[in-house]
Order: structure tokens, then C-alpha cells, then sequence
């Protein structure tokens, strides 16, 4: 799932020179610029392509498909509604539409790494690694259609060496892909390989000149390492207009690791504490609400300790009960064991009690809560 967001993230983000370049074939946004000489068709180009970067699609659809009359064997009233399309979200008609345009201009690259871009968001992956390595064959030094290539085989597989060779080679061509880096560091990062994704992550901010490309990711993978510190440090000295796309959030991950850190130095220090063991507890249960890891089941071990040694805690009761509303979101069975975790802690403290049977009513885990990363082209 993280990886398919951060791809979708990336395709719209890379080179939009290029990837929505409808210099097709004049290499000029619409074919002629002046306003002298336009005949019809080259004046309906200009306004469905101002259509289109207004977000006005439905309008700048029905100005292609009068282009298409116009001249039915002309690439570009086809390429515009793909690209149109692909801001509507409409991904299969985007691939249609731009599998027109590269017929009557069939070695235009541009058209076909376009076509494999609409592929990619409909997780399409062998029609676009057939599109994006056409692009490559008519154009070897089209950096940002092998940073794609690099997102396609990531698509249900793990041959992390392709990935990992497609999106060098894009940085290759072009040092200063910013999004390369950050691919490449997450391909290495997954592959087992951290230094390589450090640097990669690295020379992503060093490259940005708003050092942002890539310091998310590095704070992540910092806390993975638990470097805490430097990735404190990392978080305070962020440029203060930089955007974390992702998720979880670099802090969020970061502050939870911190809680977690902090739960467990209390804990070693007082042990028998059962203050300390219930909040230790708590900062193993602390997550994703869309994540199943096995982290409540893991807090739980902890909150029974702490009733060992308190038999009369009562937010340790609730604390069980709150770790098992959130188990049985996923696995129904365990609402059995809920009621009884719950009849336990009504005799305990009632007032708890009503407060897990309304968290019980509201609370939504698994795939329902995942957030959808940044939204896609609104449609209309």
C-alpha cells in the first residue's frame, strides 16, 4: 500500500515537461504559437489545452473530440483527451485514447511513456512496461521514462535489481531527478541496503534547492535505525515551507518512537511500577489504526502485568479493553473476549466502562481509515 501511494505521488510529480507535453510533434505546446495564419483546428487546440490546465475537463473534452473530426488522423486531439482523462481520473479511457494518438504518430516517444504513465495509475503493469520501453527505445536518454520503469516493476514484484538499475539510470541522465533519488533510496531501503538509501536520500537533499526531495524519508528511516536524535535534529532544522506527502508522517513516526523510547527507559527503571508498565504498554499498542501487526496483543502482555501487580487498576482494565475494540475491528471473533474485558472493568470503574463502549462504537481501524495520500484530480 505505502508503495503504491508514494508511485502515484511520483508519476504526477516527475518532470511535467515532459510527461504532459503535448509537443507531440511540432515541439510546441499546441503546434503554432501566433495568432496569424491559425486555421480552426490550431485554434481549437490552444483552447483545449487552456481547457485543460483550468481543470475545466468536460469542456476540453468535447473541443477533442471536434479536433478528432477535424482531422481524425492527427495524434494530438487524441493525445489531449488522454491527457484530459488522466485528469478526470479516467484511466482506462486515458490509455485507449493515447493508444490512438500513437498509431498515427507511432514513434513519438513522449506519446507512449504518456500512454505508460495512465497504465501505471491503473496498475496495469505489463501494458505499461510495454509503453515506457518503447519510449526508451526512441528515446535512450529519456530519464524520467526510465524513473517509470522503475515505479512499473515495483508493481507486484520484488526484483529489486531492475528497480534499482532503471532508476541509476535515470539519475544517470539526468543528475538532477530529484524524485530518482528518493526511488532509488526507498528500492534500497526495502532491498535491505540502508546506507545506499541514506545516501540516496542525502544527495536528494543536497541536489534540492529547498532541501526537502528526500528528508522525509531519511527521517523515517533514521527512526528505523533508532537514531532518534539525528532524527530530532533532521525534523527541527526542516525547511520551514517543506510538505511531508507521505504516510505516516516522518513525525508522526518520530514521536511515537520517541513516547516509545521514553516508556521503555521508565520501564527499566521501575518495572514493578505498574504506572510505568501500563504506559509502556500503551506506547507498544501506539500505530497505524489501519496497520495490523500484532502491536495490541503485544500491549496487552504488558497491562496484564501491571493488573498482577495492582489487581484493583482500573486503567489498566481499560486499557485491555481499548487494545481488544481495536483487535476485533479486524478479527471479529474477539468480541467475545471484549464483553468479557469489559463486564471486568464495569465492576472496576463504570465511568471507564461507558467510555470503551462509546470508543467501541466510533472507532474504525483496518483499510476503512487508510488515508488516500494526496487526492488525484478531482473529477468532475
Amino acid at each position: 500500500m505505502k508503495y503504491f501511494l508514494v508511485g502515484v505521488v511520483l508519476i504526477f510529480t516527475v518532470a511535467s515537461s515532459a510527461a504532459l507535453d503535448l509537443r507531440v510533434e511540432h515541439h510546441s505546446p499546441v503546434g503554432i504559437l501566433s495568432d496569424e495564419g491559425r486555421d480552426d483546428f490550431d485554434k481549437l487546440l490552444v483552447e483545449a489545452w487552456k481547457l485543460y490546465q483550468e481543470h475545466k475537463y468536460d469542456e476540453a473534452i468535447k473541443v477533442c473530440e471536434k479536433l478528432i473530426v477535424l482531422r481524425p488522423d492527427d495524434n494530438r486531439g487524441y493525445a489531449i483527451a488522454g491527457v484530459v482523462y488522466m485528469g478526470q481520473w479516467k484511466m482506462q479511457e486515458a490509455s485507449d485514447t493515447l493508444a490512438l494518438a500513437i498509431k498515427f504518430s507511432p514513434r513519438n516517444p513522449v506519446l507512449h511513456y504518456t500512454k505508460a504513465r495512465a497504465d501505471r495509475f491503473r496498475n496495469a503493469k505489463e501494458d505499461g512496461l510495454l509503453s515506457v520501453r518503447k519510449a526508451i527505445e526512441l528515446k535512450p536518454d529519456y530519464a524520467e521514462a526510465y524513473l517509470l520503469l522503475g515505479d512499473l516493476l515495483g508493481i507486484g514484484g520484488k526484483n529489486f535489481a531492475e528497480q534499482i538499475t532503471a532508476f541509476r539510470k535515470a539519475i544517470e541522465l539526468k543528475p538532477d531527478l530529484l524524485p530518482a533519488y528518493s526511488e532509488l533510496g526507498r528500492v534500497l531501503e526495502y532491498s535491505g541496503d540502508e546506507k545506499g538509501a541514506i545516501d540516496a536520500y542525502q544527495k536528494a537533499i543536497s541536489l534540492d534547492p529547498n532541501k526537502s526531495a528526500g528528508l522525509f524519508d531519511l527521517g523515517r528511516l533514521l527512526v528505523k535505525q533508532n537514531r532518534l536524535k539525528e532524527a530530532r535534529d533532521l525534523w527541527e532544522k526542516r525547511p520551514p515551507d517543506s510538505k511531508d506527502k507521505t504516510f505516516p508522517n516522518f513525525i508522526t513516526v518520530l514521536e511515537r518512537a520517541e513516547k516509545q523510547e521514553a516508556a521503555r527507559v521508565e520501564y527499566e527503571k521501575n518495572a514493578n511500577d505498574p504506572d510505568a508498565v501500563v504506559q509502556m504498554g500503551l506506547a507498544t499498542m501506539d500505530g497505524d489504526h489501519w496497520v495490523v501487526d500484532g502491536r495490541q496483543e503485544k500491549a496487552i502482555v504488558y497491562f496484564r502485568k501491571a493488573l498482577a501487580i495492582k489487581p484493583s487498576f482500573a486503567m489498566a482494565q481499560h486499557a485491555i479493553c481499548k487494545a481488544y475494540v481495536q483487535i476485533a475491528d479486524t478479527y471479529k471473533s474477539k468480541n467475545k473476549e471484549l464483553d468479557e474485558e469489559l463486564t471486568k472493568l464495569r465492576t472496576m470503574d463504570s465511568k471507564l466502562a461507558d467510555e470503551i463502549v462509546e470508543y467501541r462504537k466510533t472507532y474504525q481501524g483496518g483499510l476503512r481509515g487508510v488515508p488516500a495520500g494526496p487526492p488525484p484530480p478531482k473529477k468532475p
